[in-house]
């Protein structure tokens, strides 16, 4: 496929040329894992995206972006893709963030998108002052990148007090954005135990997401086995 020169005139062939990439049986089962979803999902296996997005990347990534639409989960996925492997300077990047969040209407979007933003290392103050706008957002995605963002790039001996903080600020009934403040802190639990497990026993979080916080380290196999059954024990209390 040819990603140079990419134009409304010929970004249908780009859509035919991903529908060509799906397979039925990916698109069932990936279906049922990513849930709901507002947009058409072809059925193309990660891999293939994140290659792809290299191809668009090489060619015209700008007509890329200004084309792509919201049709098909795919698109916004490699939407994603692309945006998040974009070079440029804090505010060119950020920029970038921004705009593509208003896409996110999934979990697998969204930390696909946060996995691949590698480009936050090159600006770790800024970025982590920008997640701000995030955790603090209306829109329950914008929140989940913040928490995943944090997850994945800030759980370093000089930014754990402030994610935990952070973390322990986000209140929200979603279950994407419990989940993701869940998956925070049993990450963090494996790297800061002590830090963690005090956020844990202090009582702030609600019952749902200190149940979904304990499931994911009792799912860990990098915690003990006597920590999972502390863990389990904080549930009752």
């Amino acid at each position: 496929m040819n990603f140079e020169n990419i134009n409304e005139n010929n970004y249908n062939e780009i859509v035919n040329y991903l529908k060509a990439l799906g397979e039925e049986d990916y698109r069932s089962f990936h279906s049922k894992i990513v849930g709901e979803t507002s947009c058409e999902i072809i059925g193309i296996r990660l891999p293939i995206l994140r290659k792809t997005a290299k191809e668009i990347l090489k060619g015209d990534a700008s007509g890329f972006l200004k084309c792509s639409g919201r049709s098909y989960y795919e698109e916004i996925m490699l939407r994603g893709l692309v945006t998040a492997q974009l070079k440029g300077d804090f505010s060119e990047l950020s920029e970038n963030a921004d705009s593509f969040i208003d896409y996110i209407d999934n979990w697998a979007v969204c930390d696909t998108f946060c996995c691949t933003f590698k480009s936050i290392k090159k600006y770790p103050e800024e970025f982590f002052g920008h997640l701000e706008t995030y955790l603090t957002s209306s829109n329950q995605w914008a929140v989940r990148v913040g928490l995943v963002m944090m997850m994945n790039y800030y759980l370093t001996d000089y930014y754990i007090d402030r994610v935990l903080e952070r973390a322990d600020n986000v209140k929200r009934d979603e279950y994407y954005i419990r989940m993701g403040k869940a998956w925070l802190l049993s990450t963090s639990f494996v790297k800061y135990r002590d830090k963690t497990l005090a956020l844990i026993e202090s009582g702030t979080l609600d019952k749902t997401t200190l149940s979904m916080t304990i499931q994911k380290c009792v799912d860990s196999f990098r915690i003990s086995k006597e920590d999972k059954e502390y863990l389990k024990s904080l549930r009752t209390r």
